[in-house]
């Protein structure tokens, strides 16, 4: 962009070595001056009255002969110093003619003087205006050269245009507010890196920031969410995970309790067959119990002792089940609105924009 400004300040400062660069608002035909050769000759009232109601002329239309007059002035001083490469100066006294007479002309010359200020998006309204009636208030050589140095200007800018849609919203540029309500901001701005957000009551401002390249098109939608559309919930696990785990140790704690019951039973059952067995012993006790007694006796402490295990391990469970709810409580958090935006979490949207595309690029972990 440097180079391009460098390159258009260098071609004006050509342009302004030559008197004919400087354009001039015509005076009528019969004292019309040498172009570029310094202040036109007295013009009277009677020419300025007939030059307010030529159709060929329709940029004096409406304007006084007095603000001719004033307009003329500076517009002659301002030359002067544009040729002295006062630029500041001349851009001042130019903008000054202009508020007397929207000549095409002084919009002409007020571009050089900007040419050489780097004011792009300026210099640029300036050529336009010039080319507003076609060749004929500048000539045909000076209407050339400011369709070049429109084009030339051109790739240094870009076109944006914006479009917020939520009530009471505001567009901002830069740091700056350049819209309020719904609707699309359009406008010519420098190429480069810019910052664009927007906000509205109710809802989470938006910001992007972007690297624009001159001659292009920026458009855009940005659109505004809410907190809670920006809000999501984030486990450490599926939460489903957690109470898994604390329903195995209630299963595991209720296959102990039927062990467990039937280890009373067996118990029981050996109870009662040491019993039958001593009624018929002539010692009075079972001297001699059975294999079939002792199997009793062996099958209800085995079961005995898988209860009190399976209980252990219940609550151990248990407490694990316990400690992952708790670990595994949500903790919220915010995403970008250019994902909510795209309608996919995790997934990083960056606007890009080409001399021949202009789109979106995604990126994100699967």
């Amino acid at each position: 962009m440097r180079r391009i400004a460098s390159i258009a300040a260098g071609a004006a400062f050509a342009l302004l070595t030559s008197a004919s660069a400087i354009a001039q608002p015509e005076t009528p035909p019969d004292d019309k001056p040498p172009d570029g050769e310094g202040p036109p000759k007295q013009i009277t009232d009677k020419d300025l009255a007939t030059a307010q109601q030529e159709d060929s002329r329709p940029w004096a239309k409406g304007v006084s002969p007095e603000s001719q007059r004033k307009a003329l002035s500076l517009f002659n001083e301002a030359n002067g110093m544009l040729r002295d490469a006062l630029f500041p100066k001349a851009a001042e006294r130019y903008r000054e003619a202009l508020v007397h007479w929207d000549h095409p002309a002084i919009h002409y010359n007020l571009a050089l003087a900007l040419v050489n200020l780097d004011q792009p998006v300026d210099m640029h309204g300036a050529l336009e205006k010039s080319l507003a009636y076609g060749a004929a208030p500048l000539g045909e050589d000076k209407f050339a050269r400011a369709k070049d140095f429109k084009l030339l200007v051109e790739k240094q800018l870009v076109k944006v245009e914006y479009t917020i849609t939520e009530p009471d919203s505001v567009l901002i540029l830069d740091g700056k507010e350049v819209q309020q309500g719904p609707g699309t901001f359009a406008a010519l701005i420098r190429a480069g890196e810019h910052s664009i957000a927007a906000r509205a009551p109710g809802y989470s401002p938006t910001q992007l920031n972007l690297k624009l390249g001159g001659g292009e098109t920026s458009r855009m939608e940005l659109k505004l969410f809410t907190d809670a559309e920006l809000t999501r919930e984030k486990r450490k696990m599926a939460s489903w995970i957690p109470y898994s785990v604390l329903g195995a140790g209630v299963v595991i704690g209720g296959v102990g309790a039927l062990m467990h019951s039937s280890a009373k039973g067996g118990f029981s059952d050996y109870d009662q067959a040491i019993s039958e067995c001593a009624a018929t012993d002539p010692t009075g006790g079972c001297a001699d119990p059975s294999p079939t007694i002792f199997a009793l006796k062996s099958d209800a402490e085995s079961k005995q002792t898988l209860a009190t295990s399976l209980y252990v391990v219940a609550g151990l469970t248990v407490g694990a089940g316990v400690a992952l709810v708790v670990i595994n409580r949500p903790h919220t958090y915010r995403i970008d609105p250019l994902e909510k935006q795209t309608g996919a979490d995790g997934v990083s949207i960056t606007p890009v924009f080409g001399r021949d595309h202009a789109g979106l690029a995604a990126a994100g972990r699967f």
